[in-house]
Formats: C-alpha cells, sequence, structure tokens
C-alpha cells in the first residue's frame, strides 16, 4: 500500500480502499458487487463506517501498524494542502480530467483514474468517484458520520475540500467507500 506522509504525523494511503483490498479482511463482500463498482480495482462501496473501522482494525492487526479512518480534519487537511487549495488539484473549478462526479460515468471507476485530480502530494481520487468515510461524529444527535470528496453523482459544488456530509454509521451505499490513515490521532 502506497502511503503519503503529512507533517502532522499521519500518513494517508494514495488510493481508496478497493474491492480486492477489502475483500481479503471479507471474502463474502464479493456478492455484493454491482453495477457501480464490480471490478477488483474499483472501489469498495456496500462498506459501513464500522465495517470500516473493522478493516482499520484488522489490517492493523495484519500488520503491527496502527491503521484508522481519518478524522475530518485530517481528510481535509490532505485534500486542500492544508487550507491552501480549494478542489484538491488546486482551484480550478472540476472537469472530467480531473474527477468521476455529476454522473457522467454512471459509476465508480477504477483507482487512480484521473491523474489530473491528484493533489500535489499525490493523492488520487479525493474529489468524485465516492464520498469517504472519515471517524468524526457529524451531529451527534442526529448520530451520524462525517463523509467527504462527493461522489460519481455527485455535483461540483460537493467536490469541494471543506464539504461535508454525513449517513449512519450502519448504512452501506452504493457511493461510500474509504481510505485510511496510519498513525494516532492527530
Amino acid at each position: 500500500m502506497e502511503l503519503v506522509k503529512f507533517v502532522i504525523k499521519f500518513e494517508m494511503s494514495k488510493y481508496l480502499v478497493t474491492n480486492k483490498g477489502y475483500e481479503e479482511f471479507d471474502p463474502s463482500h464479493k456478492k455484493k458487487r454491482d453495477q457501480y463498482s464490480d471490478e477488483d480495482n474499483q472501489p469498495v462501496v456496500y462498506v459501513s463506517w464500522e465495517e470500516a473501522n473493522k478493516y482499520c482494525q484488522w489490517l492493523s492487526q495484519k500488520t503491527g501498524q496502527n491503521y484508522r479512518l481519518p478524522t475530518e480534519e485530517e481528510w481535509e487537511f490532505a485534500a486542500s494542502g492544508g487550507g491552501k487549495r480549494k478542489y484538491p488539484w488546486g482551484n480550478e473549478e472540476p472537469d472530467l480530467n480531473r474527477a468521476n462526479y455529476d454522473n457522467k460515468v454512471g459509476k465508480t471507476t477504477p483507482v487512480g483514474s484521473y491523474p489530473d485530480g491528484a493533489t500535489p502530494e499525490g493523492l488520487m481520487d479525493m474529489a468524485g468517484n465516492v464520498w469517504e468515510w472519515c471517524a468524526d461524529w457529524y451531529d451527534e444527535d442526529k448520530n451520524c458520520r462525517v463523509l467527504s470528496g462527493g461522489a460519481f453523482y455527485s455535483v461540483r459544488g460537493d467536490l469541494r475540500c471543506a464539504y461535508r456530509s454525513y449517513d449512519f454509521p450502519r448504512n452501506q451505499t452504493d457511493d461510500s467507500g474509504f481510505r485510511v490513515v496510519r498513525g494516532f490521532r492527530s
């Protein structure tokens, strides 16, 4: 797994967790593949926040290192370069060379398919493709967790680094996936 190191003492996976990677942990997930994400190198979807955390625990035990979901602050820091960019690639508006959005493709695309949309640090797919689970609560009263980054059907405004959405931690949808960070909470 390729990681990109950040000054605030965490490393984030360059790519979203894929079907192939997730199914090393949970082989039964293969039956959840559908027209939105059916290839090995597409981002895993139909994974709840709770299942994403279990994957992180499994990966930590497997490697002897500390893997977890990013906090919302870490995710936004990595996507925006510490607040320097509106979008992961810079301040230019999204286009179809930078991200999978606006339902132009109609499903997820293999991770890393949009090199023009990479952050200067090398993170791929931080905008579009799938919403990404973050560790934080969106609103404790609603018991929802933060999602960042937008998805394949999202409008351009959802792709901004500072935009946030939410879902219930047990929900599994065709548009939510995750990436991991290595290190302790900042």
